[in-house]
Order: C-alpha cells, then sequence, then structure tokens
C-alpha cells in the first residue's frame, strides 16, 4: 500500500464549493500590468482552496487571491475576501480535463478569515440566486458522477 494512498495533507477540513474567484499575479518589470485570472474555487476550507482551470495558471510565489462569498439573503450585498497566498500544486486531470491548482492561504485581509469561516459554517442549501456556469468553463460539476458543488453567480 501507497503512504500517499490515505494521507491528507491539509490543515482544515474542506466543503466542496464553489465560489467566483479572482487571482491576481504579481507585477513583473517586464510587463505594465498585474495580470487577472477568473475562475471560481473547486473546494475550500479555512486553509486553503483548489480551483480547476483549462490553462495550468500555477505561479511560483505569493499571488492575491478575491473571493465572492454568496450573499445570505436576496437582498443584502455580496461579501467579498481579499487574501494573500502560495500556490502548492498544479496537475493535469484526465477526469476533469483540466488542471486542478491547490492554495494555501498565508494572510487574510480586514475581517476576511471571520467570513469564511461563516461562510464555511452555514448549511449547504441551495443558493439564494444561483446561475448557470458558463458553457466554456469547465470543472467537477459537468461529472455527473460527483456529487453537483455548490455556485453563487
Amino acid at each position: 500500500m501507497s503512504q500517499w494512498e490515505n494521507a491528507d495533507r491539509r490543515a482544515s477540513p474542506r466543503v466542496r464549493l464553489q465560489l467566483r474567484l479572482a487571482v491576481v499575479y504579481p507585477q513583473h518589470e517586464s510587463r505594465p500590468y498585474r495580470p487577472i485570472y477568473h475562475g471560481t474555487s473547486h473546494d475550500i476550507g479555512m486553509s486553503g482552496l483548489s480551483m480547476v482551470v483549462e490553462d495550468n495558471a500555477f505561479h511560483e510565489g505569493e499571488v492575491t487571491v478575491i473571493l465572492a462569498l454568496p450573499p445570505v439573503h436576496s437582498w443584502a450585498a455580496q461579501k467579498v475576501i481579499t487574501l494573500s497566498a502560495k500556490m502548492t500544486y498544479a496537475i493535469h486531470s484526465s477526469k476533469l480535463n483540466a488542471y486542478k491548482i491547490g492554495m494555501s492561504f498565508l494572510d487574510f485581509k480586514a475581517d476576511g478569515r471571520e467570513l469564511l469561516q461563516a461562510a464555511l459554517s452555514q448549511p449547504q442549501q441551495a443558493p439564494v440566486e444561483a446561475g448557470a456556469q458558463s458553457p466554456d468553463r469547465r470543472s467537477a460539476a459537468n461529472d455527473p458522477a460527483d456529487s453537483q458543488p455548490m455556485s453563487w453567480w
């Protein structure tokens, strides 16, 4: 039996949850702007997240992640969390026909840690306002064998 078969090296449990996110890459002298990737999380916990992307968007070093939390009520404003993270792995999944990229959270801005804790402790129920995932975005939601993740738009 492989030593990795039952290993889970995560610092906290993860919830299968799709949140809109933006990954802001660091500024480099060779380019006048900071590249941004827009996507969704695949699963998330207090210590990190994974996302599924069509192209390998891995970056060594620190990135800024902006997470859009689902509104608690249809009339409530959407909350946004900003944090710094380090990408820890990128693997190509033939099952998903995409890359899965893992991130470890480093530092939350303002009340981000408390907002994420509250969002993850909410019962997983139907979202208040759910939208369809864009057809060109690939994720585990397209795999009927997997359970359907939550998605807020």
